[in-house]
């Protein structure tokens, strides 16, 4: 883009030139939602008034704020040097959650967080990161090693087969429970208006992952009903319940066992 063109683009934003804090702006040219503002650079001579473009408010506000958020982790990283491609595992920080995902995406088997780093990330954001790793390893992705990315990566044939699975966490005591024939359901607290179902084949199916995100089971849901606790509180764990407590049952039969 020349100069000119650039000058030309840019006219879009002359209406917040008096802006000088975030301003959501839509560019229906470009379909895309940006946060823009004008702020006075000394170093200029002939107009003061810098423009400023961020794609997301959180780096918007942490320029005028001088602050930014610090994720670190390890990764596999591919870049040009001297004229030829470097692939290499180090370690590497984002200042936003999105680009550390991004890092996640192109690099599942490598990707790491070590128990020192995890202060700098919410359990909720630790708990995202470890699901989505360890389902992008359960349907064979694996680390990039150039940056001419194949469009065969973007057609993934096992995401093709469980895409319309849930996936459900069970604990220890479920799961051995389930694996050893003695507990064939999914138990959900009773809510106003529930109708028992009887399900159809291929209608509600869901892989089941252990406490740390690991996929055991690949399971078909065939009809639920309702119960009280004290009928099946043997085969679970729930302190939260009391023994007269309607329960939802939602049974189900095991079509893959993963190792």
């Amino acid at each position: 883009m020349t100069d000119k063109e650039y000058q030309k683009f840019n006219r879009r934003y002359n209406k917040f030139i008096n802006n000088n804090l975030p301003t959501p702006f839509w560019d229906d040219e470009r379909q895309v939602k940006e946060y823009v503002y004008f702020y006075n650079d000394k170093s200029l001579t002939n107009n003061n008034s810098k423009l400023e473009v961020n794609q997301n408010l959180t780096d918007a506000l942490g320029n005028i704020a001088f602050t930014s958020l610090y994720y670190p982790y390890t990764s596999k990283c591919v870049k040009y040097e001297n004229k030829r491609q470097e692939v290499y595992i180090g370690h590497n920080h984002s200042h936003s959650f999105e680009d550390v995902v991004n890092d996640l995406y192109f690099s599942p088997k490598s990707f790491k967080i070590s128990k020192k780093e995890e202060i700098y990330y919410s359990k909720q954001e630790l708990e995202y990161l470890k699901r989505v790793q360890k389902y992008l390893l359960f349907i064979g992705l694996k680390d990039i090693n150039t940056l001419e990315i194949s469009q065969s990566r973007y057609q993934n044939k096992i995401h093709q087969k469980y895409e319309n699975a849930f996936i459900y966490k069970f604990n220890d005591y479920a799961l051995k429970k389930i694996m050893n024939a003695k507990r064939d359901f999914r138990l959900i607290e009773y809510y106003k208006g529930f109708k028992p179902k009887i399900y159809k084949s291929n209608e509600y199916q869901a892989l089941i992952v252990d406490k740390n995100n690991n996929f055991k089971l690949f399971v078909e849901f065939t009809y639920d009903e309702l119960k009280k606790y004290k009928d099946i509180k043997k085969l679970c764990n729930n302190k939260e319940l009391k023994d007269n407590d309607k329960v939802i049952i939602c049974h189900f039969k095991i079509l893959e066992i993963f190792k």
